[in-house]
């Protein structure tokens, strides 16, 4: 029997080892064919990352050599906002877009305090600074701590990034130089309203207290401060007109915001120290004070180049004083039984030259109507009357009998006044009497600033025939005090703070200052809560400073700026990359993008060549 071929078992092995050394070969040349694509794609990327690194460089360097500020009308780069670079990188192009961003403010040794913390207080007993903590917590201040009074910690740590130091004295920052006009309080129903104030003076601590409780018919509202300077001077217990009460003003409800409007609760406004928004500057003057209880409460200053954005401040310096005005008839009526001798001239001067009237028969009188009365310049809104009275210089012949005479005094408005003067016995001497005008009608309009004079009818009343009345002057006297800047006093100034009882904070509770606090006489009491920014950013200026904190802290309390040298606008830049292109338009992926920071000595005049550059940010595509 024949054995089996085996031809064809060999061709077979062929063809299997000849197929595992194809597949071998195909692996081997797709991978290096992956790692020479790999290595040319790396070099591209890196190619690409030089491109758009010069290219950048070469706008930043534009930018530089430019007196470029962002004026309005300016370009950044001469005539376009893009930079064309053709051919930048062998045959590669490029284009730079750019794009300025909102100008910034300038923080340099003008416009802002020297300190975090200033506490001025020499008072026996009276700390500084006191910082109330968890054992466990650290306060942290940015900016050095000057202290004339001990400083107390009463647990935990305190850290500041300059030294504790003593002997401080007030920097006298500027404080207003006029009362601003006026302000009613502004009406609300509503619940969870945005309830608006704007600038001014407020005197109703009662008032405003009522509106912001947690049971008020607009309780949990904003309340917002527009932008400007709000002088808060309380007289509750001066002006009868008002509701009586301490001079406390006290949120109990919602959130107070003051400064142009922003967001949320905190950086519910617009702080200087981000820009050149406009915000608000609070100024107490007298014993008023803001206590924030169940609320919160967020200010923003006002940028000043010259000066911290000062938010909170207690005056120093002023005093009221009382105004007398003494009013004269400037007309009187002519259908009058004084007939000619009844002149405004005559009327108004005690110099012996009177109006006369002789009675006709027992028990005769003579009417007589004065108006004028009128200040010689207006009062002004928020004035408190201190007294009134009208002043009547006159004598009668007869010595047996007396005169009389009736009075309705018409101020404008309400019930006139009624008064009646029982004269006396006739001679040839005149007697002056004082009719006092008690008027809650004179009054407001005293405060409302809308007095304008007002009018007398007064009746002559002579018992006996040919008696002579002879008036030499109807005059008012008027005493008022005006609207005025006052320094602190009361309990804002006593101390020792807390433990004397009489001793009262300026501004005390949860309350956010993004800007500087300028009370040199008062003390500041912040409440601060673990998480949150610093509840003061610009500084704090005052007698003596309590920070009570309601749980472990952990980031900084207060704030002192850091310098800036003149840092004005920022600038974003955009760079793409064309390669083989001889033009690159400024579309589609960008390669690089970059914001950078123009500084100079003097923003308004950039010196080209001379500018430096500040990165703030450089990131490519993801």
């Amino acid at each position: 029997m024949r054995s089996r071929d085996e031809r064809g078992s060999s061709l077979l092995l062929v063809l299997v080892v000849i197929t595992v050394i194809a597949t071998a070969l195909s692996a081997l040349l797709s991978r290096a064919d992956t790692a020479e694509r790999v290595s040319k794609s790396l070099r591209d990327q890196t190619v690409a990352s030089y491109a758009s690194d010069g290219a950048m460089e070469a706008a930043i360097n534009n930018l530089r050599n430019s007196s470029y500020n962002g004026e309005s009308g300016q370009k950044c780069f001469g005539l376009s906002d893009t930079l064309s670079l053709v051919l930048f990188n062998g045959l590669d192009s490029a284009a730079v877009t750019c794009r300025p961003d909102p100008k910034q403010v300038v923080v340099n040794c003008c416009n802002r305090p020297t300190n975090a913390v200033l506490a001025l207080g020499r008072i026996p007993g009276e700390s500084g600074l006191v910082v109330d903590q968890p054992a466990d917590s650290t306060l942290q201040i940015h900016g050095t701590v000057v202290a004339n009074s001990p400083v107390s910690v009463l647990a935990g740590q305190l850290e500041t990034s300059g030294l504790l130091s003593t002997s401080g004295s007030d920097p006298e920052y500027p404080a207003i130089s006029s009362v601003p006009g006026h302000r009613a309080l502004p009406s609300c129903t509503t619940p969870n309203a945005v309830v608006t104030f704007l600038p001014g003076y407020y005197d109703d601590a009662a008032g405003l207290t009522a509106l912001m409780k947690s049971d008020s018919p607009c309780r949990g509202s904003t309340w917002w401060f527009k932008p400007g300077t709000y002088y808060f001077d309380f007289h509750n217990s001066e002006n009868p007109l008002l509701a009586t009460g301490s001079h406390a003003w006290t949120i109990d409800s919602g959130t107070l915001v003051g400064g142009t409007r922003t967001g949320t609760f905190p950086d519910a406004c617009a702080s200087p120290l981000d820009g050149a928004a406009d915000g608000v500057r609070f100024v107490f003057g007298g014993d008023s004070r803001l206590v924030v209880k169940g609320g919160r409460a967020e200010l923003c200053g006002t940028y000043s180049a010259t000066e911290p954005p000062i938010a909170v401040q207690g005056l120093t310096s002023g005093a009221e004083s009382v105004t007398a005005l003494d009013g004269r008839p400037t007309s009187v009526s002519l259908l009058s039984k004084f007939g000619l001798t009844a002149t405004p001239a005559r009327l108004s001067a005690v110099d012996g030259v009177a109006a006369s009237w002789k009675s006709t028969a027992v028990n005769d009188s003579a009417p007589l109507t004065l108006s004028g009365y009128k200040p010689g310049s207006a009062i002004p809104s928020g004035s408190v009357l201190e007294s009134a009275a009208l002043k009547i210089t006159h004598r009668h012949s007869d010595p047996g009998t007396a005169d009389r005479l009736d009075l309705s005094v018409d101020v404008g408005a309400g019930t006139p006044v009624a008064a009646s003067v029982a004269g006396g016995p006739g001679g040839t001497a005149y007697r002056t009497e004082t009719v006092p005008l008690d008027s809650d009608a004179l009054a407001q309009a005293v405060y409302d600033g809308s007095f304008d004079g007002l009018s007398i009818a007064l009746t002559a009343r002579l018992a006996a025939k040919d008696d002579t009345e002879d008036i030499d002057a109807v005059r008012l006297e008027l005493r008022y005090t005006a609207p005025a800047l006052r320094a602190a006093d009361g309990c804002v100034t006593a101390g020792p703070y807390p433990s004397n009882t009489s001793a009262c904070a300026l501004v005390s509770g949860p309350v956010f200052v993004q800007g500087t606090v300028d009370a040199p006489l008062g003390v500041l009491d912040l409440t601060v809560a673990p998480g949150t920014p610093p509840v003061v950013s610009g500084g704090v200026v005052v007698r003596a400073l309590r920070i009570t904190a309601t749980g472990k802290l952990s980031g900084v309390v207060i704030s002192r700026p850091d310098d800036s040298p003149g840092f004005t606008f920022g600038v974003q830049l955009t760079a793409y990359i064309c390669p083989g292109a001889l033009l690159c338009p400024a579309s589609g992926r960008p390669s690089l993008q970059a914001r950078i920071g123009l500084v100079d000595a003097d923003p308004a005049h950039p010196d080209a060549g001379r500018r430096a550059v500040t990165v703030l940010g450089w990131w490519r595509a993801g």
